[in-house]
């Protein structure tokens, strides 16, 4: 196993870049799968698939260094990496439900009655109220990911 000494954000950074490189030889071996009679192989998928289980193996054991260091690091406001990571996770998802409320409930042109006899359509939430609870979110998300993104660069991987 290769160890290489780094910061959690260089190792997130590192992730990444593997999983974009697996991706690519995994679109490599898709390419080579079938070739057309009497031609040549450009790659051997053989040795395609021994590339991508090499990084495979890279990636499995930088995502349990990752997750050992995430288990352990407590960030300045006490909280775990782990609670954070969550925590800034379902801040994203409400934010996206509250957005998505919002865009659903606000009356487009095409919901504006053209006489009195054509139902009208209202919102049947606080529009306004939604909003800034959506921006209460989005605020109390971007402080903790600056809390996560300062300790990535603090912390030694494990």
């Amino acid at each position: 196993m290769y160890v290489k000494n780094m910061k959690l954000a260089e190792a997130l950074i590192e992730r990444k870049a593997i999983k974009t490189k697996m991706e690519e030889i995994k679109r490599r071996i898709y390419a080579t799968s079938k070739i057309q009679e009497g031609d040549e192989f450009t790659e051997s998928p053989a040795t395609l698939l021994q590339e991508l289980d090499a990084e495979v193996t890279k990636l499995e054991q930088l995502v349990i260094r990752i997750n050992k260091t995430n288990n352990v690091t407590v960030l300045e406001n006490g909280m775990n990496m782990m609670e954070a990571l969550t925590k800034r996770d379902m801040l994203r998802y409400k934010h996206y439900i509250c957005t998505n409320l919002v865009d659903k409930a606000t009356p487009t042109p095409d919901q504006y009655r053209f006489s009195q006899r054509e139902i009208k359509i209202l919102p049947n939430i606080n529009i306004v109220e939604i909003r800034q609870l959506s921006d209460t979110i989005a605020r109390d998300s971007r402080l903790l990911d600056m809390k996560i993104q300062e300790a990535n660069w603090m912390t030694e991987l494990l």
